[in-house]
């Protein structure tokens, strides 16, 4: 009974000057890692751009805390759509026309690829360092959701939130409503592709979407310009890690600011 009432009176005096757990929370705000997959990096289709992104994602999961994090990743069956090799006599960087699923009258142009993020294959899995720091937050301080999209063999999937012809969904919207999320910051590969679909679809479910410049990248400054400049047509708002952290100061930041 004594011990009992020792810890009820802890926990009603605050205990006295402890840091809050959550101090450097952001509420109602979600981070999206996009595609940030081995193949997108080093691998079939890697850049030597995307490397650069990845100390930017590693800050963003150090230094803050979030409600929800999504994650997502392509997860081809082998015959992929977008593989060229699904194709006779076509090479990565050709297109062609795919019928819809529920409508074979209307047309979509369709890019292929090198084959891809296939399941239980190396390019498939998250780059090690950020998968690593969901392993620490998840199921400890922060729900992360795992999307694996684009499963469907006749139809591909750009955005975390459905795929191209909007056939079916995932359950990001849902799992985001669920967690009262209002603001979505976006990181991830490629800005011209499946950063700008999620980012796209976002705003057209009403969230808040902010993208994190230096975050994201893709094959060529011209192609993340273009990209870039429509996603702000968009009305998503577009701003480099330093901008953000400075217009969303946790606690102990915004103490060290006013230390200054």
């Amino acid at each position: 009974m004594w011990a009992y009432s020792f810890i009820c009176s802890l926990a009603l005096s605050g205990l006295g000057n402890a840091v809050p757990f959550s101090s450097k929370l952001h509420k109602n705000t979600a981070l999206a890692i996009i595609d940030v997959q081995n193949d997108f990096i080093t691998g079939s289709l890697g850049s030597p751009r995307a490397p650069a992104i990845l100390p930017k994602i590693y800050q963003l999961l150090d230094d803050h805390e979030w409600p929800f994090i999504v994650a997502s990743q392509d997860w081809h069956p082998i015959g992929h759509v977008s593989f060229s090799s699904s194709h006779p006599g076509t090479v990565p960087g050709d297109s062609v026309n795919d019928s819809f699923v529920d409508t074979p009258t209307k047309i979509e142009t369709q890019a292929l690829y090198a084959d891809h993020c296939v399941p239980e294959t190396w390019g498939a899995e998250i780059e090690r360092g950020v998968q690593t720091r969901l392993h620490l937050l998840e199921g400890y301080t922060t729900p992360v959701n795992y999307i694996k999209k684009a499963q469907d063999h006749s139809v591909d999937s750009y955005s975390a939130f459905a795929d191209n012809q909007y056939h079916r969904f995932t359950t990001l919207h849902s799992e985001l409503t669920l967690h009262s999320i209002e603001t979505l910051v976006v990181t991830g590969l490629i800005t011209n592709a499946c950063v700008r679909g999620t980012s796209i679809d976002g705003i057209k479910l009403g969230y808040e979407v902010v993208l994190i410049e230096d975050a994201t990248e893709t094959t060529s400054d011209e192609a993340k310009a273009a990209a870039i400049a429509e996603l702000e047509g968009w009305g998503v708002q577009v701003l480099n890690l330093t901008a953000w952290e400075n217009a969303n100061p946790t606690p102990s930041k915004l103490r060290r600011r006013e230390e200054l």
